[in-house]
């Protein structure tokens, strides 16, 4: 019922260009109001649920070991940023980031051929210098990785774009040593010709090879994000599940390919706090269904091996779906400041999303504005219930410097499961 008062209210308020206390008894008597009689009072009740709710995203996180999962490399950035710059910053905190998938299919040829071509300038102009040192071949490429963003970051905070593009290219020389099992410097220049080649061609072979290094570079980006806060590499776990070749309808998560690894690292974490993408109740988009069914499937099996009453489970929604206000039962204020970074971040980190190759159809532009225009359009709908007022006069400075708002949902393990149950498994059986 009270879901339903939130609606009413907040299309009453949008419908007339009010804000909630300045609405009378007869704005809230139309003839077609599919609640009944409601009064002023209903008008406030809904005042003090909007209020718990924000009050619920500005506590602090302290003492908290946390796992943030996303199916693709910039899910968790574009849903929940500016909370996890939040959680960052208490030294008591132990933030964790798992990735489930590759993310080779979003890296396009076009980028790849470049950031190899640029690999090649640089290797013939001796400014790649570690492929000289005796051990690199061996083993030496596999070290370092953590220096690779520094010095990347490190040439973003001097805005020197060619030393970015060199610090990319250290990296994808690193990982094509690896993939190709390269000898040593001409073998590593035969190789690069002969994949510029092929991405130059008007229909380039795919190859295992080029999606691997395609995976390994959204791998380095999703590294690059969370760096900007001071996150080490070994935080930032890419897990690679298999769910990519299962079918959607009907998908049950494979145990070993699918489950395992998450149920690994529940075990090996030990998270109070796990964060997880949940759309609606729709089939799409294809690959969070899956990895939300995966995590769920995770959760359940930790749970009944340990105790997990106090975990709590962080819903939350991105640039392809969004709670609506009555939906989500916590509101993370977002601040000009967290804007700045997300645009920061996304455009230096993000290199081959900058320019999307499967763009959102609703928006041309990078997805970092997109999911900036979307805080933006949930903050006007809070403030339609507790008016701009409340935020510009508040004697909280963290809800004064709000301009743009969070949905998300806080449950328990227990509470969690039982909405998967009910709302995708149960779904999809009979679907199915």
């Amino acid at each position: 019922m009270l879901d339903a008062e939130i609606r009413h209210i907040l299309s009453l308020c949008k419908s007339q260009n009010k804000y909630a206390h300045k609405l009378t008894q007869e704005d809230l008597q139309p003839g077609d109001a599919p609640l009944g009689d409601i009064s002023l009072s209903t008008v406030q009740h809904v005042v003090d649920e909007i209020k718990t709710r924000l009050n619920r995203g500005c506590q602090p996180f302290e003492n908290k070991v946390i796992l943030h999962t996303g199916p693709h490399h910039d899910d968790i950035m574009l849903g929940i940023m500016p909370l996890i710059n939040r959680q960052l910053r208490p030294v008591s905190n132990e933030v964790y980031f798992n990735i489930m998938t590759s993310g080779f299919h979003s890296v396009s040829n076009e980028f790849m051929r470049e950031a190899l071509r640029d690999t090649l300038r640089f290797l013939d102009s001796g400014r790649i210098e570690m492929v000289n040192y005796p051990d690199f071949f061996t083993g030496g490429y596999l070290l370092k990785h953590d220096k690779d963003v520094h010095h990347y970051l490190d040439n973003v905070a001097r805005k020197d774009f060619e030393g970015m593009r060199r610090g990319l290219c250290h990296r994808i020389l690193r990982d094509m040593v690896g993939i190709w099992h390269l000898r040593d410097v001409q073998h590593v220049r035969e190789v690069l010709e002969r994949e510029i080649a092929n991405l130059s061609a008007e229909s380039p072979v795919e190859t295992p090879e080029m999606d691997r290094l395609k995976g390994l570079e959204r791998e380095f980006e999703e590294e690059l994000v969370w760096a900007y806060m001071g996150v080490p590499g070994r935080n930032v776990r890419h897990l690679h599940l298999a769910l990519y070749n299962s079918q959607t309808e009907g998908f049950t998560p494979d145990i070993h390919g699918d489950v395992q690894p998450i149920l690994e690292q529940l075990r090996q974490i030990r998270p109070d706090i796990i964060s997880v993408v949940m759309d609606s109740g729709s089939l799409r988009p294809d690959t969070h269904y899956k990895v939300l069914r995966s995590v769920a499937a995770a959760i359940r099996l930790r749970s009944e091996e340990a105790d997990m009453s106090n975990v709590r489970i962080l819903a939350y929604r991105n640039v392809w779906s969004t709670f609506h206000p009555a939906e989500a039962n916590m509101y993370v204020p977002v601040s000009l400041n967290a804007f700045a970074v997300i645009e920061k971040a996304f455009a230096t980190s993000y290199l081959s999303q900058y320019k999307a190759e499967f763009p959102n159809p609703n928006f041309d532009g990078p997805f970092s504005e997109l999911a900036e225009s979307i805080w933006v359009a949930q903050l006007r709908d809070i403030q339609f219930l507790l008016g701009k007022d409340f935020f510009y006069q508040n004697r909280s400075a963290l809800i004064r410097a709000t301009h743009g708002m969070l949905f998300l949902n806080d449950y328990s393990v227990d509470e969690f499961l039982e909405i998967i149950q009910r709302d995708y498994v149960k779904r999809d059986v009979s679907h199915h």
